[in-house]
């Protein structure tokens, strides 16, 4: 399932890739979000090129059905992957629900936006791989997805007044 969103900031481009490319970016992030058990597991900045894998573990931010609550049941390990080619402002998202047979990623590019603003746009692209209800559970994990985007971005947004 494809999914598109849209993240807007007050600041320009060269700004918000900046703290993209910053590992204390993602540590405030993921504090402010309330995450568990949060862990940087590789961080690395080679010339243009940043990424970092950190492990957190969530609740599901929307109701789930019951045909659902046989694949997810309380918290969610999840290991994510930002990579950010930080010259061109374009990067990769991948996210790893542990123990979940779906594949989650986003491709993202950032650009000027507006007056001296920003836009990060991510192309989603959400798989599962369960014969029958696999397009439900993909609906299910768009919405999941939704539900935390504005939270998201409000605490992206405190922390880019850093910068």
């Amino acid at each position: 399932m494809k999914h598109e969103q849209k993240q807007t900031f007050e600041k320009p481009a060269a700004t918000v890739i900046r703290m993209f490319g910053d590992r204390r970016y993602f540590e405030r992030k993921y504090e402010l979000l309330g995450f568990k058990n949060v862990e940087v597991l590789e961080h690395r900045l080679a010339g243009d090129d940043f990424s970092i894998r950190i492990r957190y573990t969530t609740a599901a931010s929307v109701p789930l059905p019951d045909f659902a609550r046989k694949f997810i049941s309380g918290d969610i390990t999840i290991v994510q992957e930002d990579r950010w080619n930080l010259a061109r402002r374009v990067g990769r998202l991948e996210v790893d629900l542990r123990g979940l047979p779906v594949k989650v990623a986003a491709d993202m590019k950032l650009g000027e936006h507006g007056k001296g603003g920003a836009a990060n746009t991510l192309s989603w692209d959400v798989r599962c791989t369960i014969p029958l209800i696999g397009g439900k559970l993909e609906k299910l994990l768009v919405a999941d997805i939704e539900a935390k985007a504005d939270a998201d971005l409000a605490a992206s947004r405190r922390i880019l007044a850093d910068y």
